[in-house]
């Protein structure tokens, strides 16, 4: 049955990344992450007037070790933590409460990758979850499905379960990393919670991949080139953005004061890129108890 599973798996995502004959950068670029994969990237908030619930489940019939890397917004010494997930299992891990084991209060990305023994990440094609940040100000809450890739070889195919991810052709990770991005619709930010109160946040999340000596993750930016328009088609001048490492941000510090004073949308197109960048954008927003926040997807070119 696992078999099966991990063929289809390599089916649905073979068939929906590059065709046959492929360049190996379009193989190892995927612009949108999946659902099942040997890794998972969560966001959390580990502020004061937050709290986060991170869902990390093992799709196998087979017992998974799993590290979990906590970040934060620099990438600096991660806190680290094992967990072990029997066949099918669930784990539900409360971030908040690792402020007491000496996670800093600030938001941050969770790395979440099946182990070997030894601790070395390895190819598993087992993990799949989800994330829930609550904002203890506003009441409200949004989560998204934890961002799942896998790991690779130069020719293409899927590494072998229980192979050694170190970078190499191999076993290397793919990378998640959208040309685009796209906010269809924020409300008015003025009739939202205030910034302050995380009444409305951009997030975005940059990081490299470091194989060396084991894996982990460094610092990562990019340059948005952004285009953003009010809820009657009217444009609002065009700007640019750095984001860098895990940033939360608001709608006005991003796209400036023209998107107050009504609904509208966002276009987000990125610049030259580092070959082992990961990139994510959330939008999150909230009117009284009322919040929604998801992955902004990528753009499809027409």
């Amino acid at each position: 049955m696992r078999r099966m599973f991990g063929m289809l798996l390599a089916v649905l995502v073979l068939a929906g990344g590059s065709p046959a004959g492929a360049a190996r950068n379009d193989l190892e670029t995927i612009g949108a992450p999946l659902a099942v994969g040997d890794q998972l990237i969560f966001f959390y908030d580990a502020r004061p007037d937050s709290t986060t619930f991170l869902a990390i489940r093992n799709v196998s019939g087979d017992e998974v070790r799993v590290s979990v890397l906590f970040y934060g917004p620099t990438f600096s010494t991660p806190l680290s933590r094992a967990l072990t997930l029997p066949g099918g299992a669930l784990e539900i891990v409360d971030v908040g409460a690792l402020r007491d084991d000496r996670l800093n209060a600030q938001p941050g990305v969770a790395i979440a990758t099946a182990v070997n023994l030894g601790g070395q990440p390895v190819a598993s094609r087992a993990l799949t979850g989800n994330f829930t940040v609550a904002n203890l100000s506003t009441g409200s809450a949004f989560g998204a499905a934890a961002a799942a890739r896998l790991a690779y070889q130069d020719d293409g195919d899927l590494a072998e379960i229980g192979d050694v991810i170190d970078g190499s052709d191999n076993a290397r990770l793919q990378n998640i990393r959208p040309s685009s991005a796209i906010l269809a619709a924020y409300y008015d930010p003025r009739s939202l919670a205030p910034v302050a109160d995380g009444g409305n946040q951009l997030v975005f999340i940059n990081f490299e991949d470091d194989y060396e000596p084991s894996y982990g993750a460094t610092i990562g930016s990019t340059t948005w080139n952004l285009s953003a328009t009010r809820s009657n088609g009217a444009g609002i001048n065009s700007t640019s953005f750095v984001a860098t490492g895990v940033t939360v941000t608001d709608l006005a510090s991003v796209a400036g004061v023209g998107v107050n004073g009504s609904a509208g949308s966002i276009t987000f197109l990125a610049e030259a890129d580092t070959r082992n960048l990961n990139r994510l954008v959330y939008f999150t927003e909230a009117l009284g108890t009322f919040g929604t926040g998801y992955l902004l997807p990528q753009v499809t070119p027409r």
